[in-house]
């Protein structure tokens, strides 16, 4: 592929991403790695960031990001022998639908009941509370 083939690509599916779509653990961990990194990434680079580091063969890792390709989130193309990863899903944009999805399914929709479940037995510092406060007021 070119290098106008790639962005022909790259936006005809970036329009498509169904940001609703639950990414699972492992291949989060992977969605996470690809979005840390300057793109495109390859397989190596990913083994080295992650893989190793979770005990993963290559083999474990392509899959992952062959499922994240099949979800949209990922494209990928070759460069001679090598595979070459591109996000394609806006990290910024999936975190805010996953979250804000989560918090209408288990705190009915309210962000006080989200912070009173996450920090319900903590105890916070006084500059904590203070950020806190001022990033409200910021809103």
């Amino acid at each position: 592929m070119d290098t106008a083939q790639i962005t022909n690509e790259y936006i005809k599916r970036a329009a498509e991403i169904d940001y609703t779509v639950k990414i699972p653990d492992a291949e989060m961990e992977v969605m996470l790695a690809v979005w840390k990194a300057e793109p495109p990434v390859n397989t190596n680079y990913l083994m080295k960031l992650i893989g190793n580091r979770k005990g993963w063969k290559a083999p474990t890792l392509i899959s992952f990001l062959s499922r994240l390709e099949d979800r949209g989130f990922l494209m990928s193309y070759k460069n001679g022998k090598e595979r070459l990863y591109i996000p394609i899903a806006d990290k910024d944009t999936y975190l805010s639908t996953f979250t804000r999805s989560f918090v209408d399914t288990y705190c009915e929709g309210s962000f006080v009941n989200m912070l009173d479940s996450l920090f319900h037995n903590r105890k916070f510092e006084n500059e904590d509370i203070d950020a806190l406060l001022t990033w409200l007021k910021s809103r």
